[in-house]
């Protein structure tokens, strides 16, 4: 599941994935704050958190996510992924090159660096 982090900076949108993460997790609970943020005309600074709590995400989950974020590129600003593994900070660098706006990842330990970072100008 996708679970809404309520602790965020302004102008910014956080989640975390708790447990195994589905597309229809995505679908129901990411997507349609995202359009109503576009549909607003706000740029999109989204944070997702891959913590100790989630054990899957679904390939599903995945492609129906950068779908999304390629139908609705120039919509984001900044993305950052919040993780352990090691191979979400060089996949993010090199998304980064073929999207615009900007991309980082941070370890779970700098999560309030990460914050930081999608909230400044």
């Amino acid at each position: 599941m996708l679970r809404r982090i309520k602790d965020m900076p302004a102008r910014t949108i956080g989640f975390e994935a708790i447990g195994e993460v589905e597309d229809d997790d995505w679908e129901r609970s990411v997507e349609p704050i995202l359009r109503d943020e576009i549909a607003d005309g706000e740029k999109i600074r989204l944070l997702y958190v891959r913590g100790p709590r989630s054990r899957e995400v679904a390939r599903d989950a995945v492609k129906a996510d950068l779908s999304f974020r390629a139908r609705y590129a120039s919509s984001f600003e900044r993305v950052a992924v919040v993780s352990d593994e090691d191979w979400v900070r060089p996949a993010l660098s090199a998304l980064s090159v073929l999207l615009p706006g900007k991309a980082k990842g941070f370890r779970v330990a700098e999560l309030e660096t990460a914050k930081a970072w999608l909230a400044a100008d």
